[in-house]
């Protein structure tokens, strides 16, 4: 995409808006970098970068090379490493700016989480009185970067759009729900015990309580009727996209195969058991054994059922991972299953992606390749708009629906599953699954971000942007 801007627009100021409104709009955070490495090549390409990092090192290192050479009274060395040691400051000191918000877009490993999902407040560092700024702070770049980067302009005006109409309420209830983002009680427990404010104390005791009961009840009519289903929140529609002829054939040569998911909203409204921080480790929290599958769902769901009752699941947007299942169009890997000692199928994709092998290939190094080409495979191979799809590892939910079919959780191996599950000390662990051995399609786990062992493999998908968005 053409990268014209504004005269007299500064370009190191538009990527550092960039930068910050991805950390807050997270589930287009890629699209913000995306943009922010066009704008910034001109200015400081990644070559630059990794040279003022390396000399940055290079000079770290200085000290202890002239103290050796001063002890030896090496004087010829001590000149030439002082003559080294002063272009390297010099160097340093000019690019310092330059560096600093490079480094938010050639160096990104980490994962933001959406501080406006449900459930993920406590886990951001972000206080729940600070929420609606933050999301005043996200608006107002965008409002800046629309009137200074005129090519996108249609872009940042919808994210601004939809930030604007998004609900922020901070509710100390547990009942706050939905688009509505609620501080976790025990939080405000806390705050209420150290502040000696026992009236607050008890009401908030009160209030958990009665949350407590009403969830147990309702577990209680769920197994009383064995039909019984519960409507979910809100109403989704399906995501069904026609593909042009040119993006199939392309996608076969990269390896991909146009999929419909068939809608399986029977088992939709178990969304509401999902983890909450109200009942993270209350006795109130739902058992799955106390939860009345829909008519012919396996048995063998409710493993898949009790990670999402037990932990907060995250895509890798950062957003919650409230499967709508909806009927749903994709692109995806479908090749079968490799057996033990396999390596699995070498595809045109996995080559464009830079990746070495299908296994034994750890999440954080398969983000990055996904951060750093997905873009390009999405826009120059397929012809998508980057901004409306996404290239992930394959969602759990996909998995098992296009699983079903295709014979997958059959062999020894997991398979790397599109997000993360979030720990109670905020450490994210990559979402993986379909060991043959522990569950099979059912099978969902967490595994090391730099996990790299052999056991594992990927498959990628090309989903609508519009799946990962919780609000």
């Amino acid at each position: 995409m053409a990268s014209k801007t504004a005269a007299k627009v500064d370009p190191l100021d538009l990527v550092a808006e960039l930068i910050d409104t991805g950390t807050i709009d997270t589930v287009y955070r890629d699209v913000y970098l995306q943009r922010a490495r066009t704008l910034m090549a001109g200015v400081f390409s990644n070559e630059e970068f990794r040279r003022i990092e390396a000399e940055k090192s290079e000079l770290a290192t200085m000290p202890v090379l002239l103290g050796r050479a001063l002890e030896k009274a090496d004087w010829p060395r001590v000149k030439e490493l002082s003559s080294r040691g002063e272009a390297l400051r010099r160097s340093v000191g000019a690019s310092q700016r330059q560096v600093e918000v490079a480094r938010g877009i050639y160096a990104v490993t980490d994962v933001k989480l959406d501080p406006f999902s449900p459930g993920l407040l406590p886990f951001t560092g972000i206080s729940g009185k600070a929420l609606p700024a933050v999301r005043t702070r996200a608006v107002d770049h965008l409002a800046s970067l629309e009137r200074a980067d005129a090519s996108w302009k249609e872009f940042y005006s919808e994210r601004r759009a939809a930030l604007r109409a998004l609900k922020v309420t901070v509710s100390e209830s547990p009942a706050a729900t939905g688009g509505v983002v609620s501080i976790d009680p025990r939080e405000a427990a806390q705050r209420a015990l150290q502040a000696g404010d026992m009236k607050s104390l008890a009401k908030l005791a009160d209030t958990l309580m009665a949350a407590a009961t009403s969830v147990a009840t309702a577990a209680a009519a769920s197994q009383a009727t064995a039909h019984a289903t519960v409507e979910p929140e809100q109403a989704f529609g399906d995501l069904l996209t026609t593909y042009s002829d040119d993006t199939l054939r392309e996608a076969r040569r990269l390896g991909l195969a146009a999929r419909r998911l068939e809608s399986r909203t029977e088992i939709a409204p178990l969304r509401r058991y999902a983890w909450h921080p109200v009942f993270s480790n209350d006795a109130g929290r739902v058992s799955v054994k106390q939860v009345e599958l829909p008519a012919g769902t396996p048995e063998g769901f409710r493993e898949r059922l009790e990670m999402l009752m037990i932990h907060p699941l995250v895509n890798s947007g950062g957003a919650r991972h409230l499967p709508r299942l909806v009927a749903e169009d994709v692109l995806v890997e479908v090749f079968p299953e490799p057996k033990e000692g396999e390596d699995g199928p070498v595809s045109e994709l996995l080559t464009t992606l830079g990746l070495r092998a299908r296994r034994a290939v750890p999440r954080i190094a398969i983000e990055q390749a996904l951060v750093a080409h997905g873009a390009d495979v999405l826009e120059q191979r397929l012809g998508l708009d980057s901004r409306v799809f996404r290239l992930v590892c394959i969602p759990p939910d996909v998995h098992l629906r296009i699983g079903e079919t295709e014979g997958w959780g059959s062999q020894p191996l997991w398979t790397h599953f599109d997000g993360y599950i979030v720990m109670a000390d905020g450490r994210l662990r990559a979402l993986a699954g379909g060991e043959a051995r522990f569950g099979g399609l059912f099978n969902l786990i967490g595994i090391s971000r730099d996990y790299d062992s052999d056991r594992v493999i990927s498959r990628f998908a090309v989903v609508r942007r519009e799946r990962m968005v919780a609000w």
